[in-house]
């Protein structure tokens, strides 16, 4: 479990299909973290995993295919909430909260979109 965490870089940032998306890394971790919320409805998540980045410009050619859903088995754990039902998978909502936390902060003024669970 993280106690206390601190983004080492902001990889990308892009939106697609009403969706804002983060891709970063964080001390001690060597997973790359996707963190991506939803421009009008109750929907976000924190996830982590491996190559994420690696993948990106793959998916980013394959239309209609979300970006969370394209990366598939290469997702390790995270926290989605989805309209209001809350999932953790091999990590906490307080640790994905830490950890979304430290993102708003890395990303300062323009971090205003990311949501803790």
């Amino acid at each position: 479990m993280t106690t206390h965490c601190s983004i080492t870089a902001v990889r990308s940032q892009f939106v697609r299909d009403e969706r804002r998306y983060c891709i970063f890394s964080i001390n001690g971790r060597e997973d790359d973290f996707l963190y991506y919320s939803h421009m009008s409805r109750p929907l976000r998540s924190l996830m982590f995993g491996s190559r994420f980045l690696d993948q990106l410009p793959a998916l980013m050619e394959k239309e209609g295919l979300c970006i969370e859903c394209g990366l598939g088995l290469s997702v390790s754990g995270g926290v989605a909430l989805d309209d209001g039902e809350l999932i953790a998978w091999h990590c906490t909502v307080d640790e994905g909260n830490r950890i979304l936390a430290a993102l708003k902060e890395a990303l300062g003024n323009n971090g205003q979109w990311v949501e803790l669970f």
